[in-house]
């Protein structure tokens, strides 16, 4: 027998990578593989980065770290400079070069081979694009599209904070969810436990229940949450195991509000939920601009 814990997306919350550490000693696996966005949302990236290269796990590069590299070149986009991107900014800003030299030197998929086993491919996002996740709502044509010809019939992913597991075509598909910033409304530390027993793979999802409370604490004392509404939205995202921070953004073009005040976040808050539930009632995406344009006509007459 042999077990692969596979773990993606701490985002910089140290608490919940050292409640999955704990339940990882319990398990004793043979091989932990990390795939990508250590860094990103959270305000404890030195920390994070600090204990991840300091165990012996297989790690790859997540669309974060690709940004961070690039970030840290002096290849920031133009609209970064607005403070509206300022919780980001100051993490990357005062990151050492040492770390970006070593996310540089991250691969972007390892292959898993266990003797007498299928090969299992494990990406970021999707074996053709590291910030392409593997998502659970799509139909099966459009999952295998996005597989784009992968030469191990089973593939892990991340990138969407959602645990998956599911057939497409000649694949088994699997996502490992979320260490540190879960989007599946449940705020629980999450990963993946792959298996070879009895001539099989199987699957086992994770969930590790910690104090996210104690790690949002670190957030104001470090002068984090008050650094930028962005940072809030993070918060806000940690609390509800929800994502929100593109969501909001369109909220604030559709509604003519302005991303970086907080007036604007207490008034998504207030709203969104209003708008999802009118989606709801009428068999409506959320995620469609032109209905929650339609929204806001409706509210407004």
């Amino acid at each position: 027998m042999a077990k692969i814990a596979i773990i993606s997306d701490i985002h910089a919350n140290l608490t919940a990578l050292e409640a999955i550490m704990l339940d990882l000693r319990r398990l004793a696996p043979d091989q932990v593989l990390v795939l990508g966005d250590i860094v990103g949302r959270g305000p404890r990236a030195v920390e994070v980065l600090e204990l991840v290269a300091g165990q012996n796990w297989q790690v790859v590069m997540g669309n974060h770290e690709e940004f961070w590299v690039q970030s840290g070149r002096g290849q920031l986009p133009e609209e970064w400079g607005d403070n509206w991107w300022k919780p980001t900014r100051l993490q990357i800003e005062h990151l050492e070069k040492r770390w970006f030299d070593w996310m540089e030197a991250l691969p972007r998929e390892y292959v898993v081979q266990i003797p007498g086993a299928p090969a299992v491919l494990a990406v970021h996002g999707s074996p053709r694009k590291i910030n392409e996740g593997l998502y659970h709502h799509v139909p099966a044509e459009a999952l295998i599209e996005t597989l784009g010809q992968a030469p191990c019939p089973i593939i892990v992913g991340a990138h969407t904070h959602h645990p998956m597991n599911r057939r497409a075509g000649r694949y088994w598909v699997l996502n490992s969810g979320s260490v540190g910033a879960p989007f599946n409304e449940d705020p629980s530390a999450q990963y993946l436990l792959l298996i070879w027993r009895n001539g099989e793979w199987h699957a086992e999802f994770r969930r590790v229940a910690y104090d996210f409370q104690s790690e949002l604490r670190y957030w104001h004392a470090s002068g984090y949450w008050t650094s930028g509404v962005a940072a809030q939205i993070y918060a806000y995202e940690l609390e509800t195991a929800s994502f929100h921070f593109w969501h909001y953004v369109r909220f604030c073009e559709v509604f003519e509000l302005r991303y970086n005040r907080p007036d604007s976040f207490a008034r998504y808050r207030e709203e969104y939920p209003l708008y999802q539930q009118y989606c709801q009632e009428r068999n409506l995406s959320s995620h469609d601009t032109a209905n929650l344009r339609q929204y806001r006509a409706q509210i407004e007459r």
